[in-house]
């Protein structure tokens, strides 16, 4: 009886895990189209196209011995993450780069004086 008892356990739980996969594979196609719609109709990059694409650039640049530098990599204002040419120091002056800035004007609600 108990031998009947866990297969029966191992085969929910593996129906249940089955059941599991197949949702993420259908949550990540439909992320995929939707991705790729949202590309075709604004011309926004998907963020896991640019993340790849900066990891290669990287992998790319340490081949090359010029090394992981953060700071050499600066966001445009499309979205796009572009590398700057050259060191900042050795031109001779400073680049202040900002990003993701978020500006918003602030209104005070006009408030009635407590008594």
């Amino acid at each position: 009886m108990a031998f009947f008892t866990r297969l029966i356990f191992a085969l929910i739980g593996m129906a249940f895990a089955v059941l599991f996969a197949m949702g993420v594979l259908c949550w990540l196609v439909l992320y995929a189209a939707f991705a790729c719609l949202r590309w075709l109709l604004t011309g926004q990059k998907p963020q896991v196209l640019m993340m790849w694409q900066q990891i290669q650039a990287m992998r790319k640049g340490m081949q090359t011995g010029q090394g992981a530098r953060w700071s050499s990599w600066s966001r445009t204002g499309d979205g796009q993450w572009h590398q700057e040419q050259g060191d900042a120091q050795q031109r001779g002056r400073e680049v202040n780069v900002v990003e993701d800035a978020v500006v918003r004007e602030i209104h005070d609600k006009p408030r009635l004086p407590k008594d």
